[in-house]
Parts: structure tokens; C-alpha cells; sequence
């Protein structure tokens, strides 16, 4: 079964070719989740690469799984989940096995080092390749040390060409061989490399000082300072390293830099900041996932140049990446900033808006003993944030920051209230939202231990009420972006977040309430077999049995729900000209049901909710069949249905633009504002077919 599912994803990504944004991204997600459920197809992936003689980039779909899998490992673990270590753990014994039986060589051992590094994973010692793997013999001969400088300095050229004259690239090149390199290698490496007098070199002296190790970080800090003592320290690096210090930790490396400022100021050398030649032209900003995660794109241009340099802040972590992408043309620019806008509901902020959330991102990491990562001098550079420094901010603070909080302490209890029940209504205006819930093992923990599906809300309020801080600094970050993007929501989400941290009951906080609701969602659901973004087709066709006579209404007894009005519900949502997905549809039902069913009955519920959506999607298309299903039921039956399928309609007009929309649609809409009763049922059939028609064509 591991072999197949290893078989199935290379073909899958293999049909979806260079779709980077799309399938094959669709794919690497959905392997991810797979290794994470069953680590031992990491073991799986690790023994295929192993077993090719001669790796090369060539066999990049089983290094895309692997890399798949080690960054969903990497998120879990950031998220409190031990699933994520456990992956880690059986894919490096895997690599332990392959090293013991002679089957990792250097080609391999080069290659899982840069998937290691690239997502942000400490590469395992088994990768450390011994010297005599790495030097030619003839190499080990030679007594003379200057001869091995020579050839540092021949693979540092040929490096530097390939990196096109950027230190930041080159310093991506050697930090992926790092892991595979004898540790005394790399300490030579990067001492050879702070030692050169050309400032390339001094660049790339400033990126080491953001090493996670801190051997690398001292070794580039003396670097650094024996440059001054020679007078080849540009002063423009001196400028960085006052800012510089102010992202290390308080270690031997910083007390360096601190010294060489020191001598600097002594001997009057002068710091010269750089002058950016870069314009932006507009920013995007996400709001915070769950997670805490959230992404920043700023478009640059200077002269017909143009880049994207691009920010992951995530709570709790720091500055997670910062790098930036050369484009082409401006129009792949506005295909980025669009895709954000699109994908991630990101949206336009300020240059000061970014300089505040980098600086809090900064002092969030260090707190927790995390750099960020050495992209950001980059960014910060060519975007001009000069000085940017960490800066704490508590929860209370960010909120008192607000322009809003003030506006909102202000408000009529009455009217503040109002903000605050207004958040029930955010799920459809701020995708993000979907992604806010708990995921980690204490969150499941709880409800694991819970007998009944009672118990087992009450028992995740209670663990909620732990969690009041954190939704409160995502509330608040949130009320930031749109503040400063000038949304009408920023008062709410202040309101909120103020809420949260007075103690209101959770339960009178809509959105707590969706936070609560889709934790308990995603515990069920947790299990790499269920796919909510699959089609109403093939989540039916995975129906393993049909429904029983009166299957659903049992499992729908004791909630607000009946079965017509679900038929009526789904009806709606199959036929809307733009596709209605699972995520967006579920949560009205299952916000009844979940509470009042075994977690065990989850699955079956869900499969027979998939059918009877196909069975609505096939009546739907035939105008005698849908008479028949509505004018079949009872009185009370007919009105449930259309009561369901009226709240659709309601709820999802947006899935019917104006745009493209013909005469019988305009029609169907005014049969469902004024009614059934105000119009033929045989000529609303009619209306429903054409419009299922068309969606079927």
C-alpha cells in the first residue's frame, strides 16, 4: 500500500506538470497530510532516492515528496502536534539505515542536505559526509594549507558565477551543502570566506551572523572584526551591524559586534547607510491564519527592474522566510500580487504597516530564542526600512495601539455588543477565518478524553478559555491589516479582541464560536483519507454503502435540521453558477449535527451527505423529477425544503454574479425573494433545470 501511494502521487504530480500554483501544489499538500498520517512512507521515499546509483535533480518528483513531507512535518511541530517530530524521527532512521548499508553516498547525502535546509529543518548528522568523502585524495596529500585556499578560492568563483554577483544566493548554495559538510569544513569554509577583503564577502559575513549556529555566528563576527582592524570594513556594513545586533541573541557573537561598533566609533569610522533604488508600488498583507502565520508581498521597481520580496511572520516564531523574486515583466509582478489577493484574501497595507509587524515579529522570535532568517537583511534593504529594530509588544499593547479601541471603548454597551455579534458574519467575508481553529495535540488531547460528543464541547470550551490571549493577538494583528486597509470590519475584530481579554463568555463571541466549532471539525476530520475539496461526485463516489431507509433523519433527530430541509439546502447549493465548496457549505449543518453524534458516525454522516447531494444535483436537472421531489412531501416537508434552499440562496449570493447572469437566472431570483407560494412550481422547476443545464454543460 506504501509503494502505491508513493506510485500514485509522482503520477498525479507527472500529469500536473509545471502547475506550481495549482495541481501539483494540490498534490505536494495532500502527500504532505499522507506522511504525516503514516511516516513510514518518508522511510518509503528515503530508501527509493537511496537506491538510484547516481541522484540528480532529475528524480526531483520523489525529492518534491520528501520535501512535501518534511515542511508539513516542520508546520505540525511548530503547532504542538508530535506528529510532525515523529515523521522527522522515522525519516532520519531511515537515512541512519541507508548510511549503515553503504547506500547513502555524497550525491544523496547533498541533495536530502538541501531539502533539509530549504524547509528550515536541522539537517541529522547522518548527512555529515567524512573528509575523505569530500576532498580527492590528492587533495589529502598536499602538506601545504595554502593549496587547499587555492582551491576554496576556485569553488567560491565558480560559486559566485552561478549565483549571478548575489552574496545572498551564494549564501543559499552553501548553507544547503552545509548539513553535508564535516563540521570543521564549514567552520573553514565560512572563515575563509569573512577573511576575503573584497565586499562581497562582507555580505555574506552579515548573513552567517544570522546562523542558527552559533560556531558559524562567531566565526563570522571575528571575520567582521578583523576586517575593520585592517580597514577593509565598508561602512555601509557598519551601518547594518548596528541594526544587526538587535536581531542576535545576547551571545559571543553579538558581544563581537558590539565590540567591533565600539572600536568603530573609536577610530571615527563612519557608518554609510545604503540608498534604496527600489520604489514599491503596492503591498499586500494577509491576515493571521490560525496558526499565527501570515504573508506580506510587496511589488519593487527600480528602472525596468522588478521584484516581489516576500515575508512569513508567524506568532510565536518570528520572521519565519523573507526572500525575493525577480520578474520578468510586470505583468508576472501583478500575477503574484493578484494570486495573493485571491489565494490568501490578502490586502493593501503601508510601508509603516509592514516596518510594525516585522519589528513585532523580530521581538516575538528572539523571545523564544529563534533569529530570523538572514533573507530579511535583504528585503529590509532593498525595500529602505533602515533601523528596523525588534520591538515587544504584549497582547493589551497591540490592542491599546488600535486606532479603533478607542472608538469601541467609547461605543454604548448596546452598540459594542453589535460589533461583537457581527463577527458571526466574517466567515464569508475573510477566507482566513476558515483556517482558525486548534490543531495541536493538547487541543485533540481534550477531546479525545472526552466520552461523549457533550462532553466533549464542554470540555474544549473549558480549554479554550487557555487560549484567550492567543486569539486575542490574532484578533488584534488582524485589526491592524484591516485598519490600515481601511475595512469596515477593523472595529469588530478590535471589539473582539477586547472582549476576549475583559473575560466575556466565549460563547457570546460569534467567532469563538467558529473557532470552537471548526477545532472540533478538524479533529474529526482528522484523517489523511478525507479530502473536503473534493467535488460532490467523487466525495459520492466514495460512498461505500447506499443509504438506508430513514438513515439520515436518525442521525439528524434531536437537531434543528430535518431532512427536507436539507434536500432543499443542497439543491441550492448544487445549482449556483459558481461552484459552492464542501468548506463553505458544511458548516451550516454540521454545527447542528456535530454536537449530537459519536465522532464514529462522522465519516457515514458525511458520506451520505455526499450522495444525497448528487441525488439533488441529478433531480435538479430534470424539471418533472423536482415537482415530484417537492410536491411528494408533506405540507410542513414543502416548507422546511424551501426554507433550506431559500437560506442558501441567501447565504451564497455572491455565487451568482451579475455578471454572465441570463433572464431565467434573474427570474429564479425573484421567485426566491418573493416565494414559492407567488409562482408555479412547474415553472421553478423549469428556472432550476436551465440553470443546472448550463452548469453541466
Amino acid at each position: 500500500m506504501a509503494k502505491s501511494r508513493i506510485d500514485e502521487a509522482l503520477a498525479a504530480l507527472k500529469a500536473a506538470g509545471n502547475d506550481g500554483f495549482g495541481a501539483r501544489r494540490e498534490v505536494l499538500e495532500r502527500l504532505g497530510l499522507d506522511l504525516l498520517h503514516r511516516p513510514a512512507l518518508g522511510g518509503q521515499i528515503v530508501a527509493r532516492i537511496c537506491a538510484i546509483a547516481e541522484p540528480s535533480l532529475r528524480d526531483e518528483g520523489l525529492l518534491e515528496l520528501l520535501g512535501a513531507g518534511l515542511d508539513t512535518a516542520r508546520i505540525a511541530r511548530e503547532n504542538g502536534k508530535a506528529r510532525g517530530q515523529t515523521l522527522v524521527d522515522v525519516v532520519e532512521a531511515a537515512l541512519e539505515l541507508a548510511r549503515g548499508q553503504g547506500r547513502l553516498t555524497s550525491a544523496h547525502s547533498l541533495l536530502f542536505a538541501q531539502l533539509w535546509t530549504r524547509n528550515g529543518l536541522a539537517a541529522p548528522a547522518a548527512l555529515a559526509l567524512q573528509a575523505e568523502e569530500v576532498v580527492p585524495a590528492a587533495g589529502r596529500r598536499a602538506s601545504n594549507p595554502a593549496e587547499g585556499d587555492v582551491l576554496l578560492e576556485g569553488l567560491f568563483a565558480e560559486l559566485i558565477q552561478q549565483a549571478e554577483g548575489e552574496p545572498l544566493a551564494l549564501h543559499h548554495a552553501l548553507t544547503e551543502s552545509f548539513p553535508a559538510m564535516p563540521p570543521e569544513m564549514r567552520d573553514h569554509v565560512v572563515a575563509y570566506s569573512v577573511g576575503r577583503s573584497d565586499p562581497f564577502h562582507a555580505d555574506l559575513a552579515c548573513y552567517w551572523l544570522l546562523d542558527p549556529a552559533a560556531r558559524i555566528r562567531l566565526t563570522a563576527a571575528q571575520g567582521l572584526a578583523d576586517r575593520l582592524a585592517s580597514g577593509e570594513l565598508p561602512g555601509r556594513i557598519l551601518a547594518s551591524l548596528a541594526v544587526l545586533r538587535s536581531w542576535m541573541p545576547d551571545d559571543a557573537a553579538r558581544a563581537k559586534v558590539d565590540t567591533i561598533l565600539k572600536e568603530a566609533m573609536r577610530k571615527s569610522v563612519t557608518p554609510s547607510a545604503d540608498q534604496a533604488t527600489w520604489t514599491m508600488h503596492s503591498i499586500r498583507a494577509s491576515l493571521p491564519d490560525g496558526g499565527g502565520a501570515q504573508s506580506i508581498g510587496i511589488a519593487l521597481q527600480s528602472g525596468s527592474q522588478r521584484k516581489m520580496a516576500m515575508l512569513l511572520l508567524k506568532q510565536g516564531q518570528g520572521v519565519k522566510d523573507a526572500y525575493t523574486i525577480t520578474c520578468r515583466t510586470a505583468r508576472d509582478q501583478k500575477s503574484i500580487v493578484e494570486r495573493m489577493t485571491k489565494e490568501v484574501g490578502a490586502l493593501t497595507v503601508t510601508a509603516d504597516y509592514v516596518r510594525r509587524a516585522v519589528s513585532i515579529a523580530l521581538a516575538d522570535g528572539l523571545a523564544q530564542g529563534l533569529l530570523p532568517v538572514p533573507g530579511l537583511i535583504e528585503v529590509v534593504r532593498i525595500c529602505g526600512f533602515a533601523g528596523l529594530r525588534p520591538e515587544v509588544k504584549s497582547t493589551p499593547d497591540l490592542i491599546a495601539d488600535l486606532a479603533s479601541t478607542l472608538s469601541v471603548q467609547t461605543l454604548p454597551p448596546r452598540q459594542h455588543g453589535d460589533l461583537i455579534a457581527a463577527s458571526e458574519e466574517w466567515w464569508d467575508r475573510h477566507e482566513t477565518i476558515e483556517s482558525w481553529f486548534e490543531d495541536s495535540d493538547a487541543a485533540h488531547a481534550v477531546l479525545d478524553k472526552a466520552r461523549s460528543a457533550k462532553s466533549a464541547e464542554t470540555a474544549l470550551w473549558k480549554w479554550l478559555e487557555t487560549r484567550r490571549d492567543w486569539w486575542a493577538r490574532i484578533l488584534a494583528r488582524s485589526a491592524d491589516v484591516l485598519e490600515t486597509a481601511h475595512h469596515s470590519d477593523a472595529a469588530g475584530f478590535a471589539a473582539c479582541a477586547i472582549a476576549l481579554l475583559e473575560g466575556r463568555s466565549l460563547k457570546t463571541i460569534p467567532v469563538m464560536l467558529d473557532v470552537h466549532e471548526q477545532t472540533i471539525e478538524a479533529w474529526v476530520r482528522d484523517d489523511p483519507d478525507f479530502d473536503p475539496g473534493l467535488t460532490f461526485e467523487e466525495l459520492a463516489h466514495e460512498a461505500p454503502t447506499p443509504e438506508k431507509k430513514g438513515e439520515v433523519a436518525a442521525l439528524l433527530r434531536g437537531t434543528d435540521l430535518s431532512v427536507d430541509w436539507l434536500d432543499g439546502y443542497m439543491t441550492a447549493v448544487v445549482i449556483a453558477p459558481q461552484m459552492i465548496m464542501p468548506n463553505q457549505w458544511l458548516p451550516a449543518v454540521l454545527e447542528s449535527v456535530l454536537p449530537r453524534i459519536n465522532p464514529s458516525q462522522f465519516q457515514r454522516f458525511m458520506d451520505l451527505l455526499m450522495m444525497r447531494a448528487q441525488t439533488v444535483s441529478d433531480v435538479a436537472s430534470l424539471p418533472d423529477q423536482l415537482v415530484a421531489a417537492i410536491s411528494g412531501r408533506s405540507k410542513k416537508g414543502q416548507a422546511e425544503w424551501w426554507s433550506g434552499f431559500s437560506e442558501a440562496m441567501g447565504k451564497f449570493r455572491n455565487a451568482w454574479p451579475k455578471k454572465g447572469m441570463t433572464t431565467e437566472d434573474k427570474r429564479l431570483l425573484e421567485v426566491v425573494t418573493a416565494g414559492l407560494a407567488s409562482a408555479e412550481l412547474a415553472e421553478f422547476a423549469a428556472l432550476v433545470a436551465l440553470r443546472q443545464g448550463k452548469n453541466l454543460s
